[in-house]
This record gives structure tokens, C-alpha cells and sequence, in this order.
């Protein structure tokens, strides 16, 4: 397998277990076409929340082509072009963006003013976020940290200006605390006077939340039964699992506001919601539509500048607890796909892998 040129992870859509490497045959370029050979990824919860749903109403499955009854799972990484018939996109170029997990990708290239969009037609159901390509200059100390947070960050971010300011002290609820987008998203509102941030975790993950001093309050799931919250309260889920929502909402729904599905962090997570929970019926929280909503409300030059600084020094900040751990090969990547599907990764760690 170390010797395998080309290849994909592919798998089984009815068990995603399921995972092999699978020989590929690069395709030969058309007009207009790139090739992209893949040099890193970064595997988060959101490569898990990718294929969680690939059978979804939004199926991920059917962005890049497989084998009957497979998928190819996406993530975000960097990538260089190695072949080009698209003069505005050069060779060497450095890019982010939405790639599978495969030792390369050919896209259909449109120059953009910030990079490059992909206008296959096979991906034309994806939300334009998806199909853009960012150059990504060459790498820096901050490189792999931006590469595992760059994808998340959105989240956070959006979900910090959907909690406008408000007359009402609020408490925040937040699920899977110990995720990266959580942490990010209490940071963001850490020093909001009119919110009170309650995170919720596993005891596995409880000191390492509570020393990121980034929550008002932890909670375990388990003391979620006997655990009292000033109200109104905004749930922000991340785990996606009916049964944590059932709980949440046996105990809190006197007092709840709100309820935000953001994530699918935890196996058995589904993408629609029971329906016997409501007042308030929870509602899917798409970061790429409410990124838009922001950018026609503010203009997109404002909005740009103002994610970029903040991400950015999220970025930053984040080596003190942060650790980067790197593998490289195809049978590393599906090692760490199938820790990652279990939830067996420790939240502290960020994995990146390079395909040789």
C-alpha cells in the first residue's frame, strides 16, 4: 500500500465503518480542467459530520464519484496543482479547499477574484462554499493549526453574531464542549455581558474543558438531570444524537428559547430532528447561508477583514493547547478516519495527514 500512487478511501454507505483504500486511475484533463494533488488534510469533527450525512438532503456522498454503494468522504485540505488547462490557474499553486480523501482530484476551474471556483456539474447542488479554492501560500509555524481550525472557525464565528446582543441575560448551552468549534464559539462570547456559556461534556473530557477557562460552567452529561439553568436559554448541539436532544429537552424546555443543530460530532447522530421536540423546534444551523446573510447585511469587504483577524488569532493562540499529530500514507489516514468515526480522537489533538 506505501507504494500506491494513486488512490481514494472510499466507504460503504450503509456502514461507515466500512472504510479500504481503494487503487485509482487518474483521469486525463479536459478544457478548463485542474489537477489537484492532495499534500495535507485535516481530520476533525467535521470530516466525521461529512459522512454522517452523505446520504442526507445534503449528501456529501455525491460530491466526488465512487463505486456502486460507496462514498468518497470530504474534507478540507491543502493542495497543489500539478496539471493545469485552465491558464489562469498556474501549476505549483498552493490551495484550500474541499477536497475527498484521495491522492488527487481533478476539478473544473472558473477563476474567482480570491482563488478559483469548481463548476463541475456534479457538484453544482453544493453550496457556492464548498466550491471555492483559496490560494493558500506556502507554509508558515501556524500552517497545520490553521489547516485543522479553518474549517470550524466559521461555525464559531457565525454562531458568536447569531447571538446578537440583548436586553435579557441569556444562558448559552453548548454541547460536545470539548470540540474545537465549541471551544471557539464560548471563547467568541467569553466576554459578553448578557450571556452565561454553560458547556457539556463527557468526564472524559471534563479538566480539559474546565482548564481552557473558556466556560462559565461544565457540566457532564450525567449532570444534566439534576442540573439547573437560569433562563432564557439558546442549546447550541454539536453531537447530533436524538437521545442527548430528548434529555436536554425533558429538562430545560420550561426555560429554552432556542435550539440550534450545528454539528453531528458523536456516532448514531442523524441530520433531522425528532419530530416530537418542539416549542422550540430545533432548527439546523447552516454556517454557509448564515455567512451570507452576514455579508449582505454588512458587505463583504467588512465581513472578510473582520473573520480574517479573528481567525487568525484564534490560529495563534491555540498551540499552548493544541497538539498537531501527523501521520502520512493511506493506511495512517484510514487509521485515523475510523479513530475519528468513533470518537476515540482526545480533544487536545488535531490530526493531519499528508498522503505520502
Amino acid at each position: 500500500m506505501a507504494d500506491l500512487e494513486s488512490w481514494d478511501l472510499v466507504v460503504r454507505r450503509d456502514d461507515l465503518d466500512a472504510a479500504e483504500i481503494r487503487p485509482a486511475r487518474p483521469a486525463a484533463l479536459r478544457e478548463g480542467e485542474v489537477r489537484l494533488t492532495a499534500e495535507k488534510f485535516a481530520l476533525t469533527a467535521i470530516t466525521a459530520t461529512y459522512s454522517r450525512l452523505g446520504e442526507s438532503d445534503l449528501p456529501f456522498f455525491e460530491a466526488f464519484a465512487a463505486p456502486e454503494g460507496h462514498g468518497r468522504v470530504p474534507t478540507w485540505g491543502y493542495a497543489r496543482v500539478t496539471e493545469s488547462r485552465h491558464p489562469g490557474v498556474a501549476v505549483g499553486t498552493r490551495y484550500y479547499g474541499f477536497l475527498p480523501l484521495s491522492s488527487e482530484v481533478v476539478l473544473t476551474a472558473s477563476p474567482t477574484e480570491r482563488g478559483f471556483a469548481d463548476t463541475a456539474p456534479e457538484r453544482d447542488y453544493l453550496h457556492p462554499w464548498y466550491r471555492e479554492y483559496l490560494p493558500a501560500g506556502e507554509p508558515d509555524a501556524f500552517d497545520d493549526h490553521r489547516l485543522l481550525l479553518r474549517p470550524l472557525y466559521p461555525a464559531s464565528f457565525n454562531l458568536a453574531e447569531h447571538l446578537g446582543a440583548s436586553d435579557t441575560p441569556r444562558t448559552v448551552l453548548i454541547t460536545s464542549a470539548s470540540s474545537k468549534t465549541a471551544l471557539a464559539l464560548a471563547g467568541l462570547v467569553r466576554d459578553r455581558a448578557d450571556l452565561t456559556t454553560v458547556g457539556v461534556t463527557s468526564a472524559a473530557h471534563l479538566e480539559f474543558v474546565r482548564a481552557r477557562g473558556l466556560y462559565d460552567r461544565v457540566l457532564t452529561y450525567e449532570d444534566l438531570p439534576t442540573a439547573t439553568l437560569g433562563g432564557p436559554v439558546v442549546l447550541v448541539d454539536f453531537t447530533g444524537q436524538a437521545a442527548r436532544l430528548f434529555t436536554l429537552y425533558e429538562h430545560f424546555q420550561p426555560v429554552l428559547e432556542d435550539a440550534l443543530l450545528v454539528g453531528y460530532t458523536h456516532p448514531g447522530a442523524e441530520i433531522e430532528p425528532p419530530d416530537a421536540l418542539t416549542d422550540p423546534v430545533p432548527w439546523i444551523f447552516f454556517t454557509p447561508t448564515q455567512e451570507g446573510l452576514l455579508i449582505g447585511k454588512e458587505g463583504e469587504e467588512s465581513y472578510r477583514a473582520r473573520y480574517a483577524a479573528s481567525e487568525e488569532s484564534f490560529v495563534r493562540s491555540t498551540p499552548a493547547w493544541l497538539d498537531v499529530v501527523h501521520a502520512s500514507g493511506p493506511e495512517a489516514l484510514l487509521t485515523a478516519y475510523r479513530a475519528l468515526m468513533s470518537n476515540a480522537l482526545p480533544p487536545h489533538t488535531g490530526t493531519v495527514l499528508t498522503p505520502r
